[in-house]
């Protein structure tokens, strides 16, 4: 019997492109378009952020200076937080429903400023309360630590924990530490895989 519910964040319930962010950036940046998103998407710069051992500040800083540009830190979290789009993957309804019988918590490779930019403007997060995020608890997804710090938290048998996420490698990171879990494709697609959980789902 699912007690407890973990959503991933980005390309689950929020939808980004690199490629937006990079656009924007190109009004403040001499260099061009694939520089900026060779920057945006170096994954030793990300790591170092997402799980905490680079700050904010730092991290702009870094970010700042391989672009060659000069931002507030305001502006470079409007710039590079315009990478998620406007439209939600997940209904409202969905979650509205699922939170009257299930604990929901987010597990989220994440930093700071993209999370502070995502909770201010998709008003539908508010349904999720509980968050374990990778630059908070330092290690992040397929890390088999944050599944048992995910474990921890939710209190119950993993089990007992149905956990999405886009990423394969994280689902099975997360079936090996006992969690229930299934890919994100699509809305319909996790409803029919929560269903065979025994997650109780509303039609909409």
């Amino acid at each position: 019997m699912i007690e407890v519910i973990y959503f991933d964040l980005g390309k689950v319930i929020v939808d980004f492109d690199y490629a937006v962010a990079a656009q924007q950036l190109l009004k403040v940046t001499p260099l061009p378009l694939p520089e900026v998103i060779e920057v945006l998407s170096d994954a030793n710069l990300i790591f170092e952020y997402e799980t905490g051992k680079l700050s904010s500040p730092d991290y702009r800083r870094t970010v700042s200076q391989r672009l060659q540009m000069d931002v507030s830190m305001e502006r470079f979290q409007q710039l590079w937080g315009n990478m998620f789009l406007p439209q939600p993957l997940l209904s409202e309804s969905l979650l509205m429903h699922l939170k009257q019988r299930y604990r929901l918590i987010l597990l989220s490779n994440t930093n700071e400023i993209h999370f502070e930019y995502v909770v201010n403007r998709y008003p539908i997060l508010q349904h999720i309360q509980e968050r374990v995020l990778s630059y908070q608890v330092g290690c992040m997804k397929p890390d088999p630590r944050i599944f048992e710090l995910a474990i921890q938290r939710a209190g119950v048998p993993p089990e007992k924990i149905f956990f999405t996420d886009d990423r394969s490698e994280n689902i099975e990171a997360a079936r090996q530490s006992g969690i229930q879990a299934a890919q994100f494709h699509s809305e319909g697609s996790l409803i029919r895989d929560m269903e065979q959980v025994g997650i109780s789902v509303n039609s909409h």
